[in-house]
């Protein structure tokens, strides 16, 4: 019997996460800035005073896309970095056109979360959220 494919975990979650990221960039089309982009953008303003890595390590990211869509935000001056106190550490904070912009793409952002919500039958969308940061524990 051959192994069936279609139920692969790491398949169906990459499907599942670019469908999703779609969704959200639908929302920011225009706006300078992707779905990826805004959740690091988030992520600095969730967690103020973190380095590079302690980001990516908090937020799931790939340290290399982190640094990546990191770079891209400094060069469109939405994220400045200084440098950690102790040793070589990285330091990113929202400037002040980064805050900005951020609190204007929050209602649609909003708007995606809400439309992922509806579509997934009652109590679905938190249950999801719970299995995903479940596995990204494991």
């Amino acid at each position: 019997m051959a192994d069936d494919f279609s139920l692969c975990m790491v398949s169906n979650t990459r499907m599942a996460a670019r469908a999703i990221t779609r969704r959200y960039d639908a929302y920011l089309r225009g706006r300078g800035v992707n779905a990826t982009q805004i959740s690091l953008m988030g992520a600095i303003q969730m967690l103020p005073g973190s380095t590079v890595s302690e980001l990516a390590e908090a937020r799931g990211f790939d340290r290399t896309t982190l640094t990546r869509n990191l770079d891209r935000l400094e060069a469109m001056d939405l994220v400045d970095s200084g440098h950690a106190a102790h040793g070589n550490g990285r330091i990113p904070r929202l400037t002040g056109k980064g805050e900005t912009l951020l609190v204007e793409l929050l209602p649609l952002w909003r708007k995606a979360q809400a439309e992922l919500r509806a579509e997934l039958p009652r109590g679905a969308f938190e249950e999801s959220l719970r299995v995903l940061q479940r596995l990204a524990a494991v």
